[in-house]
């Protein structure tokens, strides 16, 4: 005998006891499962997947994340595509919610806000209904498909979603589908905060000098800052400082906040925030004697502002800061007042020719000239500035690799023990370095440069 259970419209049979027709051998169901509805068929085949996963060598545990990661991201595109359809049709309305937002929060459990983003990105890349009810394409067109193929997730989507958002009204369309071309074309490559980074680029590709000003209206201020008295005796605060000021501080105070060794073998016990408070003391003590200020490689601390000689003599456009933001050629130019500039020379291919003289040491000088070639941490995605890093030499010393510009690269703490210990390779080129992926990550080892230094 068997009995026909059903949920939210999908029946299967099962057996439960007794013996019916059989068929050489097998037994017969009174009621035999038809499998047409596509969510059942994706259901059973997960939980298929599922009671697989013991017997899966590692190779195949491997293979299957990246499988169901990719099927899960494609489910997303499809639930989108469905809220999408919601909207079309106005369910919301007619069943009283008012908003589809409201509505899928109250059918889903979801947060509010978590709604409120579905919905928007189905706006972007759902797909469309004319009056006529013809479908009609995403807006986000690149974006959409890339979803629906598993390349990139959820993260993914918001940030280009949002750059896409922010680009300034006067972009050409051509502008426009070229950002979400290249944003989707790094997306799978990049994790989402290196993707954030990408996108705050791109819209300074295009438009470099930002929104114009109003005529009459006054300065922006360089930061803000507030303190108050602690009960203990102690000065609380909090504050900001703009593009211009912020990279300063942050130099200062990175560099000195570095972990120090109580002896050899004994970290540091200080947490980050307690070195950083350390190192603002140490720089109002450094304030009050100036020709004390720490050093790095034989220079006092400094930032590193790449542009074309042309912006910073015609004063429009932007450069980029070794944190990644970026100030306008009027900003630079008010820098240039008080700064050393070190001239670098570059070739047709933009090798690097001449180093300026402005050193002490060879160190120093080939330093320089990882700087101004890798502009940073140069591991895929990563933003780290040139402060924050230290020179890899590919084939190690100690193997008869040499100190130069050919063999050295600059990586951050990080990355420098990801490069050591799985399994990147490194191949350096004229203008840039390009990371070789382990096969754990990508089996057929495709080499990536960082798109943030390109």
């Amino acid at each position: 005998m068997a009995t026909i259970f059903s949920s939210g419209g999908i029946g299967w049979a099962r057996k439960l006891s007794g013996v019916g027709p059989t068929i050489g051998g097998m037994t017969a169901l009174l009621a035999e499962p038809l499998q047409t509805d596509p969510v059942q068929l994706v259901s059973d085949g997960l939980q298929r997947l599922r009671e697989s996963v013991p017997g899966l060598s590692d190779t195949e545990v491997q293979e299957r994340v990246r499988a169901v990661e990719s099927l899960s991201r494609q489910a997303h595109s499809v639930m989108l595509d469905l809220v999408a359809e919601m909207q079309a049709r106005n369910l919301a309305g007619h069943t009283g919610f008012g908003s589809t937002a409201r509505l899928l929060a109250d059918m889903l459990s979801l947060s509010k806000a978590e709604a409120r983003t579905r919905v928007g990105h189905a706006e972007q890349v759902g797909t469309r209904r004319a009056l006529t009810g013809e479908a009609l394409p995403a807006r986000l067109p690149e974006t959409a498909a890339a979803l629906a193929a598993g390349e990139i997730g959820p993260a993914h989507l918001r940030i280009i979603n949002e750059a896409m958002a922010a680009i300034s009204d006067t972009a050409t369309p051509a502008d426009r589908e070229w950002a979400e071309a290249h944003l989707t074309g790094w997306a799978p490559r990049l994790d989402p905060a290196a993707l954030g980074r990408l996108a705050a680029r791109v819209l300074v590709w295009l438009d470099p000098d930002g929104p114009e000003p109003a005529t009459e209206e006054a300065p922006a201020p360089s930061g803000a800052l507030r303190l108050r008295d602690r009960r203990n005796g102690g000065v609380g605060f909090e504050g900001w400082l703009g593009s211009e000021h912020g990279p300063a501080l942050r130099e200062l105070i990175e560099r000195l906040a570095a972990p120090r060794p109580a002896s050899e073998g004994i970290p540091d016990p200080r947490g980050v925030e307690e070195r950083q408070a350390d190192a603002l003391v140490e720089v109002c003590g450094l304030a009050r004697g100036a020709e004390h200020t720490p050093s790095s490689a034989g220079e006092p601390p400094h930032l590193t502002i790449t542009l074309d000689l042309n912006t910073l003599i015609d004063g429009i456009g932007a450069a980029a800061c070794d944190y990644g933001s970026y100030l306008s050629a009027g900003e630079i130019r008010r820098w240039a007042c008080e700064a050393k500039v070190i001239p670098v020379v570059l070739g047709g291919r933009s090798e690097l020719l001449d180093v300026g003289r402005a050193m002490r040491t060879v160190p120093l000088g080939i330093r320089r000239a990882l700087v101004v070639r890798d502009r940073g941490c140069a591991f895929p995605g990563c933003g780290r500035p040139p402060s924050q890093c230290t020179a890899h030499h590919v084939i190690h010393w100690i193997d008869g690799g040499e100190t130069s510009l050919q063999n050295c690269v600059l990586l951050c703490e990080h990355h420098h023990r990801v490069v050591h210990h799985t399994g990147w390779g490194i191949r350096i080129h004229a203008d840039h370095a390009e990371f070789v992926p382990p096969t754990v990550i990508d089996p057929q080892r495709t080499p990536l440069r960082n798109p943030l230094r390109c």
